[in-house]
């Protein structure tokens, strides 16, 4: 029963956290614009879908418009630029320090 409940709670923190995510995008692209304004053009029109957590790394999907073949999305080099972005947003924003982040684009 307690696990149930550790599992409602991880839930509903997910959800929470991708919403404020959400609402926040605006400023974690322009924190990614510095690094590559390419990818935060890219991004422009997407938005964090969902939260995972395995092994102690936070898996951060982000759903990203279709791209073309030329303009695609560059996997690692993007992963890494967008959640350290994340990252530092949750820093400078709350002084939150988050753990290792993952990011999956889905198109």
């Amino acid at each position: 029963m307690e696990q149930k409940q550790q599992r409602v709670h991880y839930d509903e923190f997910s959800e929470q956290f991708v919403s404020i995510l959400v609402e926040q995008w605006p400023d974690i692209l322009f924190i990614i614009n510095r690094q590559s304004p390419r990818l935060a053009s890219l991004l422009r029109m997407g938005l964090p879908t969902s939260l995972k957590r395995m092994n102690g790394i936070w898996r951060i999907q982000i759903m990203a418009r279709r791209l073309s073949q030329r303009e695609g999305l560059q996997s690692p080099r993007d992963n890494e630029i967008v959640a350290q972005a994340i990252r530092l947003w949750a820093h400078t924003a709350a002084q939150l320090r988050l753990p290792r982040i993952s990011i999956e684009f889905t198109l």
